[in-house]
């Protein structure tokens, strides 16, 4: 009777293998999914998986025994924990990067479409131009999750949650990188689930960053079309396609706000270097126009006495230092 349901066991579970590989080719030919909604949908998979694992032990579970109930929670365990692995894939190692820029430009289009975000840690190695040379990076959700101390206000939470993944971006100058950049990958696990761009989801900051050609485009339609907030966010989205999808309102706000500054913060130093007060527009008086100077006092200014003859001390600067009396 034992061998009889395990073998029942085992063709239910190759049934149930057979039938999600079909359902997801189908979802494959049916919606030709692209590269970001991979992650979304091996994760949906797992679950799938995690539930039916679940049902099959409850319906399954047998009256005693208490090692196989300890090794069925297991397998239910270890079903049910989502292999991060499989949709946040760490950059690849193989590639040459001229400059540490094009390095991350094709990281970011690459961890961006497996689900995750890169962050820069640290730099180190300065060249005698004082150019870094190496790059220490994580993902953006390591570090150690902050503990809100807020009153329930605005119910901020952390995104940290100590994710391990650490690699670095080095230049190597030794043959055969010949001074080019390179990826090394330290650790490549992730405790955390893949950024699908669900309705609700927490947008990493670093897929809502406006680059230099987001601002241009802000400044021209902010000033020479007089576009409104809404807008602008509308139109970022629109004109740039998936490098801007999730930015917000907020977003293309402080942006806004963040070149006025720049842009103040300069005119201030250009007014500064030509001896001008900032913000003040004056001309200069003609010399012939010009009050007169003032006139001489007509009492003498008085000055300070001189100090009694028993205050009076030589001065120390006036005396030679080849003194022998002086030894310490």
């Amino acid at each position: 009777m034992a061998q009889q349901q395990q073998q029942q066991q085992q063709q239910q579970q190759q049934q149930q293998q057979h039938a999600h590989m079909q359902q997801l080719h189908h979802m494959q030919q049916t919606f030709s999914v692209a590269p970001q909604s991979q992650p979304q949908m091996q994760h949906q998979l797992q679950q799938q998986q995690a539930q039916q694992a679940q049902q099959h032990l409850q319906q399954n579970q047998p009256q005693g025994g208490g090692q196989q109930q300890q090794a069925q929670q297991q397998q239910l365990q270890a079903a049910a924990r989502p292999n991060f692995q499989m949709a946040l894939q760490p950059p690849p190692q193989d590639r040459l990067y001229p400059t540490f820029e094009a390095l991350k430009a094709d990281m970011t289009s690459f961890t961006r479409s497996q689900g995750y975000a890169v962050v820069i840690v640290s730099s180190l190695n300065r060249d005698s131009e004082g150019n870094y040379r190496r790059y220490n990076l994580c993902c953006a959700k390591g570090g150690k999750q902050y503990a809100s101390h807020s009153r329930g206000i605005r119910n901020a939470k952390s995104a940290k949650t100590g994710c391990p993944m650490r690699m670095k971006a080095v230049q190597e100058k030794a043959w055969p990188y010949d001074d080019k950049w390179r990826i090394v990958v330290q650790c490549a696990e992730h405790n955390h689930e893949p950024f699908t761009g669900e309705a609700g989801a927490n947008v990493p900051a670093q897929f809502r960053k406006i680059e230099a050609d987001g601002q241009r485009w802000l400044m021209i339609m902010h000033r020479e079309a007089q576009c409104t907030l809404r807008q602008l966010t509308i139109g970022i989205r629109i004109s740039f396609g998936e490098k801007y999808q999730y930015v917000k309102k907020s977003d293309v706000r402080n942006m806004l706000a963040k070149i006025k500054r720049e842009e103040e913060r300069k005119a201030a130093a250009a007014a500064a270097a030509a001896s001008m007060p900032a913000g003040v527009q004056y001309t200069l008086i003609p010399q012939s126009h010009q009050p007169p100077p003032p006139p001489p006092p007509s009492e003498p200014v008085q000055r300070m006495p001189a100090l009694p003859r028993d205050m009076q001390v030589p001065d120390p600067d006036l005396e030679s230092d080849d003194d022998d009396g002086d030894d310490i």
